[in-house]
C-alpha cells in the first residue's frame, strides 16, 4: 500500500481528493483536516511525517479568505507559505512527492493573454503574495508538482456557484464584477488530475516535476460565469443580475484584472486537461438543487 498523507481534508478540493482515492486501492490515504493536523503546528507536522513516513504528500489545506488576509496576513502567510516550506523541506527528508495548490492571484492581471508557467509574476495583494512564496517553497521538496488553479466550484462548501444559486433562487438584485477574467474550474477534474499524478508517480517512479497550470476553460469574467448560473437555475430572475465595475463593494484586496491561464504545458505533459466548465457547472448545479 503506498502512503498518502492529505491535509486540509475538510474543504472542497480536501472532499473530492477523498472520493477519488476510494476508487484507488492501491493508496492508504489519510485524510487530515485542521483539527487532526494544523499545518502550521511545525512539531505536529513533524511527527506525523516520523509516524507515518507518506510517499505522497497532498497539500489542501489553505488560507483562502482573500480580503481578511489584507487584515490578517501574518495567518495567510503562515497557513499559506511557511506551513508549505516545512511540509516541503519534510518531503524532501523522506523523499516523499510533494503536490500543493497554487493560484492565479500571483499574477498582476496586466497580460492579454492566457498566462503560461514561465510568465512573471506580481501578486496584488497578500494571498497572491503568499502563494507567490509557497510556490518557491514547494521547490526544496526537489520531488513535487505545484499546481496553479483558479475560481474552483463543486456542490461542497461554500463557493461562488453556490452563492450565485442561492441569490438566483430569492430573486434579489445580484452584482457581480464585469471586468475580472479568469478560469472556472471544476474542483472535481483538479481532485481527478491529482488522482492521476499519484498513480503515474507510482507506476513510473517519477514525474515530470515542476510547476503547472490547471484549470477549466474557457476563459470568462465573473459577470458571465454568473449569468451561465442564472440561466440553468433561475433564468426568469436573469434582468436581476447586474454586472459592476472593479472594486467590488467592501472588497479590501486588489484582483488581477486578467488572470487566465494557459494549460497546454500539463496537458503536453499528462495528458490530461480539465473539461470545458460548462458541462461540470450544470452537474454541479444540480446536485445542489437535490
Amino acid at each position: 500500500m503506498i502512503k498518502v498523507l492529505l491535509s486540509g481534508s475538510d474543504g472542497q478540493l480536501g472532499q473530492l481528493v477523498q472520493q477519488q482515492f476510494a476508487t484507488m486501492p492501491q493508496f492508504n490515504l489519510l485524510a487530515c483536516n485542521r483539527a487532526a493536523l494544523d499545518i502550521t503546528n511545525t512539531a505536529a507536522v513533524s511527527q506525523l511525517f516520523t509516524a507515518f513516513q507518506p510517499a505522497i504528500v497532498i497539500n489542501c489545506a489553505a488560507y483562502t479568505a482573500v480580503d481578511q488576509a489584507e487584515r490578517n496576513s501574518l495567518q495567510c502567510h503562515s497557513v499559506n507559505a511557511s506551513a508549505v516550506a516545512q511540509l516541503a523541506q519534510l518531503c524532501r527528508r523522506f523523499d516523499s512527492l510533494f503536490i500543493s495548490i497554487s493560484t492565479d492571484y500571483v499574477f498582476d492581471g496586466s497580460g492579454r493573454r492566457p498566462y503560461i508557467e514561465r510568465d512573471l509574476t506580481a501578486p496584488l495583494n497578500q494571498y497572491g503574495l503568499a502563494k507567490q512564496q509557497a510556490e518557491r517553497a514547494a521547490e526544496q521538496a526537489i520531488k513535487y508538482i505545484t499546481l496553479r488553479t483558479s475560481w474552483l466550484f463543486s456542490e461542497l462548501g461554500a463557493n461562488f456557484v453556490s452563492r450565485i444559486c442561492q441569490q438566483a433562487q430569492s430573486g434579489d438584485v445580484t452584482r457581480v464584477v464585469q471586468d475580472q477574467y479568469g478560469n472556472p474550474t471544476p474542483a472535481r477534474a483538479l481532485a481527478q488530475a491529482i488522482g492521476q499524478l499519484a498513480h503515474q508517480y507510482v507506476q513510473d517512479g517519477q514525474l515530470r516535476y515542476g510547476l503547472y497550470h490547471f484549470a477549466g476553460y474557457p476563459c470568462c469574467s465573473w459577470y458571465q460565469f454568473a449569468i451561465a448560473i442564472y440561466q440553468l437555475v433561475a433564468p426568469q430572475h436573469l434582468h436581476k443580475l447586474q454586472g459592476i465595475a472593479s472594486p467590488f463593494p467592501g472588497a479590501l484586496a486588489r484582483r488581477p484584472a486578467y488572470s487566465c491561464l494557459d494549460m497546454s504545458l500539463f496537458q503536453q505533459q499528462f495528458s490530461f486537461k480539465a473539461p470545458p466548465w460548462q458541462a461540470e457547472l450544470a452537474a454541479v448545479v444540480k446536485k445542489l438543487a437535490e
